[in-house]
C-alpha cells in the first residue's frame, strides 16, 4: 500500500534553493533555512496520500516522498498546511491577544490579524473569524450563558433551561442576585459540557439551526484548517 503513494516520482524535480545575504562571500556558510520549492506534481501527489489517509495520525507514504525527492519531511508537512490539507489546534488565546480582539471586533478578519501581528502575535485569518463567533455567545471567556448557547444552537432558551433541569447538560449559577421576575438567576455552562451533550444526545440537535462554523469549531474542540 505504502508503494502505491509514492510510485512513479523518480521524474518529479525538486529544487532547493539556499538563499545568499547580499554582502556574504560566495561558498560562506548561512544560518538561515532553506527555502524548498515544490513543483505542482508534487503537490498533487501530497493532496492525493493525505486524501488517501484522511484522518490518519501519520502517513509514511509522506516521508517515502520526501526520502525520493530530496526535501525534509518538516517541509512536507508545512507544505501540506499551506495547501490546506493538515489540521492544526491553535494555541490557547492570551490576555492581551483577546484586548486586541474585543478592541477591533468591527474591523475584518484580516485587519484584525495585521493588528495582532503589529503586536508581536501570529494568528491565521481562520482563527480570528472562528475565535469572534464563540465570543459572541459566550459571556465570559470560560463559559457560555444559556442565552448564548441557545442563540448559538438557534433554538429558544428555554429548551435549553430543560436539557439543563433534566441534568442532561451539566451547568451551574453564576451567582447573581436576579429574583423569580427578572427571570432567575444565569446558568453559566462549561464548553466541554456543552460538547459531551451534543454527542450524549445528537438528536436534540438540529443541524440547519446551528451556527454551522461555531459548531464545527465546538465539536472538533478548536481544531482549523491553517489559512
Amino acid at each position: 500500500m505504502l508503494q502505491a503513494d509514492v510510485a512513479n516520482h523518480d521524474a518529479l524535480p525538486s529544487i532547493s534553493i539556499k538563499p545568499i545575504r547580499i554582502g556574504d562571500p560566495l561558498g560562506s556558510k548561512t544560518r538561515r533555512r532553506r527555502k524548498y520549492v515544490f513543483t505542482a506534481q508534487i503537490d498533487e501527489r501530497i493532496r492525493e496520500i493525505y486524501l488517501h489517509h484522511p484522518n490518519a495520525k501519520s502517513r509514511p507514504g509522506i516521508r517515502q516522498l520526501a526520502d525520493q525527492v530530496g526535501i525534509p519531511h518538516w517541509a512536507f508537512k508545512k507544505r501540506a498546511r499551506e495547501l490546506g490539507l493538515a489540521r492544526t489546534k491553535e494555541k490557547p488565546w492570551s490576555e492581551p491577544e483577546l484586548a486586541i480582539l474585543a478592541r477591533y471586533a468591527w474591523m475584518s478578519d484580516e485587519r484584525i490579524r495585521k493588528k495582532l501581528k503589529a503586536a508581536g502575535y501570529a494568528r491565521t485569518v481562520t482563527g480570528i473569524h472562528l475565535k469572534l463567533r464563540r465570543m459572541r455567545f459566550k459571556c465570559d471567556p470560560n463559559f457560555y450563558s444559556g442565552k448564548g448557547l441557545a442563540q448559538a444552537l438557534g433554538i429558544d432558551s428555554h429548551v435549553v433551561a430543560r436539557w439543563i433541569k433534566s441534568g442532561h447538560l451539566r451547568a451551574q449559577f453564576r451567582g447573581t442576585a436576579r429574583g423569580e421576575q427578572q427571570g432567575g438567576d444565569i446558568y453559566l455552562i462549561r464548553e466541554k459540557d456543552v460538547r459531551h451533550f451534543i454527542l450524549e444526545h445528537p438528536t436534540e440537535i438540529d443541524l440547519r439551526k446551528v451556527d454551522q462554523l461555531w459548531f464545527l469549531d465546538l465539536i472538533t474542540n478548536g481544531f482549523v484548517r491553517s489559512a
